[in-house]
C-alpha cells in the first residue's frame, strides 16, 4: 500500500446531498458537497472480530493505521475503534509503540480511552493486529496477545479505514526523493461476525 492519507480500504460512502455541508465528522469544517452520490454501505458490521496482518513503515514522516469508525447515518454515530496506529517515529529495531483504543469524536455515549502500548517486536515485519468488539467492551490484541481492554463500545454500524499517512506542510516532499514510493505491506484484512447474540450473522444453512 502506497499513499499519503486517502484510505486504501473504505467500504462505505455517505457524502450527503448536493449543496449540503460534508457529512463526515472527519471532514474539515466548511466543506460543501458539490456532487450528490448514492449512499453505499458495502461492509459496515456491528460487533465482531477484526484483524489485519501488516508490516509497518519506519519512516518518521509516515504512519500506518487500521481503525473502524461509525458510518455517521446520524452525527453522533461517529465513535472510533483504533485497532492499530503505528507512527514511523515510534518504530525501533526490536520494539515499537502501537496506538490502540477508543476515540469518541461526536458520540456522547463514549469517552476517550486510548493508549500507546509498548511491544518488543520488530513491526517492520508482518504482525497481526486485532480488536474483538462486543456490546459494552472492546479487547485489543497484537499477535494474538491481549494488550488492552476497554469497558465501552460503539453500538452501531462501522466502516473500516486502512491507511498509510504522510505528514508534512507545503508542496515539497517531507522526505528525500529516494525513499519514494512509500510502502506499507498489507497481507490481509479479515472480519468475523458473531454466530449468536447482537450482530450475529444469519446461518448459511438454516435448520
Amino acid at each position: 500500500m502506497a499513499g499519503s492519507g486517502c484510505p486504501a480500504c473504505r467500504p462505505g460512502s455517505r457524502q450527503g446531498r448536493s449543496g449540503a455541508a460534508a457529512a463526515s465528522c472527519s471532514s474539515p469544517t466548511g466543506l460543501i458537497v458539490r456532487e450528490a452520490r448514492p449512499v453505499e454501505a458495502l461492509y459496515t458490521p456491528t460487533y465482531g472480530l477484526f484483524e489485519v496482518r501488516l508490516a509497518a513503515i519506519p519512516d518518521p514522516a509516515n504512519m500506518v493505521a487500521l481503525w473502524m469508525i461509525g458510518f455517521e447515518d446520524r452525527p453522533e454515530r461517529s465513535g472510533e475503534i483504533c485497532i492499530c496506529e503505528i507512527f514511523g517515529r515510534d518504530v525501533g529495531t526490536n520494539s515499537a509503540r502501537i496506538g490502540v483504543g477508543i476515540h469518541p469524536w461526536a458520540d456522547p455515549a463514549l469517552r476517550e480511552d486510548f493508549d500507546q502500548v509498548a511491544v518488543e517486536i520488530d513491526v517492520r515485519g508482518s504482525h497481526w493486529y486485532a480488536a474483538e468488539w462486543r456490546p459494552g467492551s472492546v479487547r485489543f490484541y497484537i499477535d494474538e496477545q491481549l494488550v488492552k481492554v476497554v469497558d465501552q463500545a460503539p453500538a452501531y454500524p462501522m466502516q473500516s479505514m486502512l491507511t498509510l499517512y504522510e505528514f508534512g506542510m507545503g508542496p515539497e516532499p517531507v522526505s528525500p526523493a529516494t525513499p519514494y514510493p512509500k510502502v506499507a505491506v498489507i497481507e490481509r484484512f479479515r472480519g468475523w461476525r458473531p454466530i449468536y447474540g447482537p450482530g450475529a450473522r444469519e446461518a448459511a444453512f438454516p435448520g
